[in-house]
Formats: structure tokens, sequence, C-alpha cells
């Protein structure tokens, strides 16, 4: 099935019409979690519009919450940021601490005046940028402008369509990508070769699967990971990761580091998802509890509504399963 872009709406127009991201009606509701992220990179008067998205849905406990973002920026010819717009509508699951004036200025804060493709070196983590979802998009966005530049090129423009399907035995992911009008479809499948062995705050603490990866069609990756802790089960799983970053890298001929993919928060969503399998009746309670641990394995600093939840509960709560 084409993406919702492709379907419902015109490209030429989606640097002005952001309403399409906002509607919900066009997304799989049977998918635990959904993200779905674009760029389009359209010339201007002065310089290249820059139109960047990202729309999570994660469906814990059948309680739906949605984090967007749509922001846009006006690069002059120069490679210098001249202007930033972020959508009013913007926001992300943490409170007034991911509301639309926060992140309107941690943007304007991490742009203006500064060259563009060089944002990750400017900003390299989602501690400076004090917003995690707010630094994936404009990091995904720099990447697509300077991936643009390498290849000469005016405009043009990238989505992506990532959900995740939890199941008995394991996780199903799927994926499409499509980059100036080049297709990608992949698969990936982790299934349990034993029970899933938790922390009491519901992280996996312990991991026996087979992970397999096919990409259009073609098999590129089974390996099994073994793993007796948490930092063990992230660190494989984002080798792994890496792997398949690799792939999608090579196949739409990207110079320099990839950002606009899901690849990079894969493992967050396949841990979050190992969690919730955990929780059982309990599932949507103090899932934020969570988050600042999946964030890169909880050891980097994380965005200031992440280290908020941190610095002000000390302890875990307790729950019981039902």
């Amino acid at each position: 099935m084409p993406l919702t872009l492709q379907r419902d709406l015109d490209r030429r127009n989606v640097a002005f019409d952001h309403d399409f991201i906002f509607r919900s009606r066009s997304f799989d509701f049977r998918a635990l979690i959904t993200r779905y992220r674009g760029t389009v990179c359209t010339p201007a008067q002065y310089g290249t519009i820059v139109t960047a998205w990202q729309k999570s849905i994660y469906r814990f406990g059948g309680i739906p919450l949605e984090e967007t973002i749509v922001a846009t920026v006006l690069v002059k010819w120069d490679g210098i940021v001249h202007g930033v717009s972020l959508d009013s509508r913007s926001h992300g699951g943490l409170g007034k601490l991911c509301d639309f004036s926060q992140l309107q200025r941690c943007m304007a804060r991490m742009l203006r005046g500064k060259p563009f493709a060089d944002f990750m070196r400017t900003c390299p983590t989602a501690g400076e940028a004090q917003c995690l979802h707010l630094f994936e998009v404009l990091g995904a966005a720099s990447s697509f402008y300077a991936h643009l530049q390498s290849k000469g090129l005016p405009q043009g423009s990238e989505e992506e369509m990532t959900r995740v399907y939890p199941g008995k035995q394991g996780i199903r992911v799927e994926n499409e990508h499509w980059v100036l009008g080049k297709e990608q479809r992949s698969e990936l499948n982790l299934r349990h070769n034993r029970k899933l062995r938790t922390t009491v705050q519901r992280l996996p603490d312990g991991l026996d699967a087979l992970l397999t990866m096919v990409c259009d069609g073609e098999t590129i990756l089974s390996e099994t990971v073994v793993a007796d802790n948490f930092r063990s089960v992230y660190g494989k799983l984002n080798r792994i990761m890496a792997k398949c970053s690799r792939v999608e890298k090579a196949f739409f001929d990207v110079e320099g580091r990839m950002r606009f993919t899901n690849a990079t928060a894969l493992v967050g969503l396949l841990l979050l998802t190992m969690s919730h399998e955990a929780m059982h009746a309990a599932r949507a309670i103090r899932i934020a509890w969570m988050l600042p641990l999946l964030q890169a394995s909880g050891e980097r600093q994380g965005c200031i509504a992440f280290n908020a939840i941190l610095s002000t509960y000390r302890k875990p709560p307790r729950v019981q399963l039902i």
C-alpha cells in the first residue's frame, strides 16, 4: 500500500499544507507503534525551503498517544539557515516540556544563522537539542538536504513509514522508504527462543531470539541474539541495526552518515515493544519511566523532559501485574 503522502497529497503542496500529517485516518490502527516521517526540499526565491516532519503513534493499553512535529526551514543559497517555522500543532508526549513554545525556542536556538548541512556537528546530541524528537526531525532533514547537495539536485523528497506489530512469539516490523522516487520495502522479525526476562522497570534484562531482516524479498540478515542484561541487549540490537542501516545507505547511494531513516530509532522501538509485552494489564502505567533508559541506553544526556522525569522520581513505581 502506498504511503499517505503519495496517496493523499500532491508533493508540490507539502511545504504549505501540513494537515495530512496531523490526520490519523490513514494509519494502521492494528500496529502497536507507527512512525511516519519525511523531508521535502523545494527551491525558493532566496534559497531552499526544507519541510520535515515526524509523527509517532503509540497504542499502549489501547490508549493512543500521538507525537507530531512539523518544521519548516529556509536555507539560503550559501547554506546558512535564514528562517525557521514550526507548525503550532506540533508537540511531544511529555506535557509542557514538549509543547509548541518549548519546541519553537529549541528550534530557533539550534538553527538560526548556522549552516544547515552541519546540524549534527553544531548539535550532536539530543541533550544539547533539549528535545529528542525535534533532534531526530532536524537531523534527518539536515542529512537529506546534504544528500541533495552532494548530488547537485535543487529539490527532492523522501518519506518513510515504520509499523511495529507485537505477537505471541515475538515482534514484526514493516518498513517502507522512498528516497528521490526509489523505493525500498523491508520486514524485520524478532522471534523469541525462550521467554523474555525483564527488570523491575519492565525493561528487557535478558534475550534469546532469532532476528531476521528481509529487504525487497531478499534475506540480508539472520542472527541469533543472546544477552543476559539490559546493556547487552541494547548493545547487540544496536550493532545489528547498524548493519541494516548500512544496507539502506548503500541501496540509496548516500555519502556520509545517513540520518533520514527510522533505522536509528528502531532499537528503542523494539525495546519499548518488548517492555509492552512484559507489562500485560499494567502496560499503560508509568511508561515514561522507561523512556530515559531507552534513550541511548541511559548513558547519554537526555532531553529536557526526560531529565525532568529522572530528577522528579527517584524510585520506580510499584506495579502489581495481573
